[in-house]
């Protein structure tokens, strides 16, 4: 299968979104969230996304001459991974409104966080 840029992203967005599932649903798992029919139906899921993660992940790797989704997406695992094990929930979801003030508006969102960083410390 021969797969285009475009197919890449979707793939690696694929990818994504089942490792962010993946470890939302292992949280609730642990907590005992879930009865019997459910528990068991979570089990399968969480199955399916490591399979997801893992399989297609590798299948990129083989297909992608020039490493772009493999970068890409093992960046964006990277940072899911901090961002996921960093904030709880409501904080990912306020992360997330972020994201979307940034995009209505970068310049001044720009501005803030430029202003937060470097009353932190960053250069």
């Amino acid at each position: 299968m021969e797969l285009t840029e475009k197919k890449l992203e979707k793939i690696s967005g694929a990818i994504l979104s089942s490792f962010i599932n993946l470890h939302l649903l292992e949280d609730a798992e642990k907590i005992g969230l879930f009865r019997q029919r459910v528990r068991n139906n979570i089990r399968r899921t969480i199955s399916d996304l490591k399979e997801i993660e893992i399989n297609y992940y590798n299948k990129i790797e083989e297909v992608d001459e020039k490493e772009l989704g493999d970068k890409l997406t093992a960046n964006k695992l990277i940072f899911l991974d901090w961002v996921l094990n960093k904030f709880d929930f409501n904080d990912f979801c306020k992360i997330q409104e972020v994201c979307l003030a940034y995009e209505a508006d970068k310049e001044r969102v720009t501005q803030v966080t430029d202003e937060v960083l470097i009353n932190n410390g960053a250069k």
